[in-house]
């Protein structure tokens, strides 16, 4: 059962799968694939990756935000005195991805099928993260309700009396913000609205709302363009080179999805450079991040093109994700293949070699994992 908001049971959503998007060599590449694919074994065809820890992922979101919103929300200078403008973008996002099949059920049981058709317990959320309701857009799992419609004027209605504390605590926020938070706590992904000022130039990170960052604070990444976003990873020419096509197939095309992995000496799910060092664990962490991309459909607001990005991260010991002899061998190999460039960036270097010597061992009993420790 659920304890406070979001006070919804979403069980038979099922158990999270952590994806296993290892290969050998390990490079950084851009890797999109168009959603509905075959990626790393599995069909890859829903929008938002939702499963049966929804509610504790909102509730751990909502705390994060509380304790440290300037580590997770940023806008671009032209933005944080323009709400109606914030706003404008958060509801044609949200109608993207409504548009996008959001509305059918998107939880993905234990065998990878979706929905099979079972009826969900009552009082339960039916795989709905988000739908539309006549003129309004139903944040289902959050438990509030928004306009549809772009050029209405911004509000948010309770669903369900668990929902009242949040949103009073969203009004509580800078008006700029608070269209943000009302899309980012709606989900267990993070969010990043990407923009060119004008066609074909490189889209920018303007709008961001993030939790769980991957080693990188969003106030210091906003408004920077793909090249520089990327300036930082190692070996990542491939990548920084093709940023002007990148920027123009998600801006118009997709939706798309890839995934980047690494390992982490704890479980902790931010890994913003300003958070406290949480003390090593005696097994290491598998972290994997789950990114699409959803175009919006063109507006005179942004001429050059407008997506959402979406990041999922999925974070499990590793034990449990690499529990068999095949999948430990392809970690033991892509860590060797790992330049001291990019062990280095990741802050693998030292741990590697004792990681690697880990997965040399037969994977022993797997349970459950146990959850990611907060910070």
């Amino acid at each position: 059962m659920c304890t406070g908001w979001p006070d919804l049971e979403v069980g038979h959503w099922g158990r999270a799968r952590v994806p296993f998007p290892v290969s050998v060599p390990y490079r950084p590449r851009p890797d999109l694939a168009r959603l509905g694919s075959v990626v790393h074994g599995r069909v890859e065809a829903q929008v938002l990756d939702a499963d049966a820890g929804a509610p504790a992922a909102l509730r751990a979101k909502w705390a994060r935000l509380q304790a440290l919103p300037g580590r997770c929300v940023a806008l671009a200078p032209r933005f944080a005195d323009d709400p109606v403008a914030v706003w404008r973008r958060v509801a044609a996002a949200a109608g993207a991805l409504a548009g996008h099949g959001t509305q059918e059920a998107c939880a993905v049981g234990e065998a990878g099928a979706v929905g099979e058709g079972t009826a969900p317990p009552a009082g339960s959320a039916a795989g709905r993260p988000l739908e539309r309701v006549g003129d309004a857009l139903h944040a289902t799992l959050a438990g509030w309700a928004m306009p549809a419609d772009p050029d209405a004027p911004f509000s948010l209605r309770a669903l369900r009396p668990d929902a009242e504390p949040v949103l009073r605590w969203i009004a509580s926020r800078p008006v700029a913000e608070r269209p943000l938070h009302a899309l980012g706590l709606a989900f267990q992904e993070d969010l990043a609205w990407v923009e060119a000022d004008a066609p074909g130039e490189a889209a920018r990170a303007m709008l961001l709302h993030v939790c769980w960052p991957s080693g990188w604070d969003p106030a210091v990444k906003v408004g920077l363009d793909f090249a520089t976003l990327h300036a930082p990873v190692a070996e990542a020419d491939l990548l920084r080179a093709s940023a002007r096509p990148l920027s123009r197939a998600l801006l118009s095309q997709g939706p798309f999805v890839r995934f980047v992995w690494t390992l982490a000496p704890d479980g902790a799910p931010s890994r913003h450079p300003a958070d406290e060092p949480v003390a090593p664990e005696a097994a290491p962490w598998f972290r994997c991040e789950r990114q699409v991309s959803v175009p919006v459909a063109g507006a005179p607001d942004w001429p050059g093109g407008l997506a959402l990005f979406l990041i999922r991260l999925h974070v499990a010991p590793l034990d449990t994700v690499a529990d068999t002899a095949a999948r430990r061998a392809v970690l033991r190999e892509a860590l060797a293949s790992m330049s001291a460039a990019t062990l280095a960036y990741k802050g693998l270097a030292g741990r590697v070699d004792g990681w690697r010597a880990r997965l040399a061992e037969p994977p022993g009993p797997t349970s459950p994992p146990a959850p990611p420790r907060r910070r």
